[in-house]
């Protein structure tokens, strides 16, 4: 059962990264840059969920939020994506994460401002990372 849910997890953000790839039309090797960046985001939050200790509802907000922000990024609805993100970053600073896996997941969202400034654009402000500010 474990495995199942690690695999439809994976699986989930496989296609967000797909999702937030198609979010945001840039130069190709802008794009290739959030395409890397998305995926290493997807890998190592999948990594770092399996050694955090978060609660069922912990696991079901990340989920959630996950899907708010894909959502949004369709949308356009900032407001969704802003929330989404604030709640992603309260359960990653929670301390349920092992602190190598938090550090790896903050650097993995700064790769995704990053790379969305050079792809031309913020995009959603509350995205993947975006207008978060000092609340890391």
């Amino acid at each position: 059962m474990k495995m199942r849910h690690a695999v439809t997890m994976f699986a989930f953000l496989a296609a967000l990264a797909a999702s937030l790839q198609a979010a945001y039309p840039a130069p190709a090797r802008a794009q290739e840059g959030m395409k890397d960046a998305v995926e290493t985001f997807a890998l190592d939050l999948h990594a770092g969920m399996q050694r955090a200790n978060l609660t069922p509802q912990q696991k079901e907000q990340i989920r959630t939020d996950l899907q708010t922000l894909r959502q949004a990024k369709q949308s356009g609805d900032r407001r969704s994506a802003f929330k989404a993100m604030m709640n992603f970053h309260r359960i990653l600073d929670s301390g349920a994460f092992q602190p190598q896996d938090q550090q790896r997941i903050k650097q993995d969202l700064q790769a995704i401002r990053t790379a969305k400034k050079a792809s031309g654009g913020g995009g959603m402000g509350g995205g993947m990372g975006g207008g978060m500010g000092g609340m890391h």
